[in-house]
Formats: C-alpha cells, structure tokens, sequence
C-alpha cells in the first residue's frame, strides 16, 4: 500500500523544519570551528607565557620602580603574545611583542633576547612604551 502524500501545507512546514536544521547545523559547525581555533591560540599563549625567557623579563619588570609608577601594581600580560622563540639547551633567540597592563594603565612590551651556552638570556631589548610616557629600557647593560 503505498503512503499518503503530502499537502501542500505539509510539504511547506516539513521545508521550513529542514532549513532550521541545516542553518542550526551550519552554525554549530562554523561555531566549533572558531572555538577550537581560540582554544588552540589560548594554549599557544599560554606556553610562550611560561617560558623562562618571559618569566626573567616579567620579573625585570616587575622589579623596575619607574615602571610600577606609570602603571602601577599588580602587573599582568594582555591574552596575546606574539612573534618568535628558539629555546634550544645552548642557544636560543627571543623576538616578542605583548601588551602589559596596571592599576593606572597599559603598555606594549618588546622584547628581544639571545641564549648564551650557559642557558641565560641577555636580553638586547626589553622596552616597555607606555600609552602615558616615555619608554622605559629593562635591558641589559
């Protein structure tokens, strides 16, 4: 026996349920895909945030008198890091670029630094260029 057809009506509301689902579908697709992104950026951040070569220099300038003044305490780093690291045992090179924010306000941060064979960083530049200020140099010598 063969099934009923459809009505006009029928066929019309069955249409419009099955757009919702393929648009719902779409959306949570293109929305797992972005959040899978940011999530990988947030790991990514994360580890370079970790790294003995940002944790020396957050300790720079967190020891850094003339940069607790324009920005105050307590100090944190921006979401993003970006630009390069090579931490090899005996070498390495540092070229990163973040944002630093206080009580009283925010700053970009770059920093460069080469690893000598004994594992310390020297850094060449460590500039931190206030909205508000001067720049101020944490590097060394």
């Amino acid at each position: 026996m063969p099934g009923k057809l459809m009505t006009q009506a029928e066929l019309m509301a069955w249409e419009q349920k099955s757009r919702r689902w393929i648009f719902l579908g779409l959306i949570g697709m293109i929305t797992g895909i972005f959040g899978f992104g940011l999530l990988t950026l947030d790991i990514s951040y994360r580890m370079l945030k970790r790294t003995p070569v940002m944790t020396e220099a957050m300790n720079r300038i967190a020891a850094d008198t003339r940069v607790q003044e324009v920005l105050g305490a307590p100090l944190r780093t921006g979401w993003a890091v970006t630009g390069e690291l090579e931490d090899l045992p005996d070498q390495g090179s540092a070229r990163l670029e973040f944002t630093l924010m206080g009580s009283k306000g925010h700053a970009a941060v770059k920093l460069r630094a080469e690893k000598s064979p004994t594992g310390n960083w020297r850094y060449l530049l460590l500039e931190i260029k206030p909205a508000t200020a001067l720049a101020i140099s944490c590097a060394d010598g």
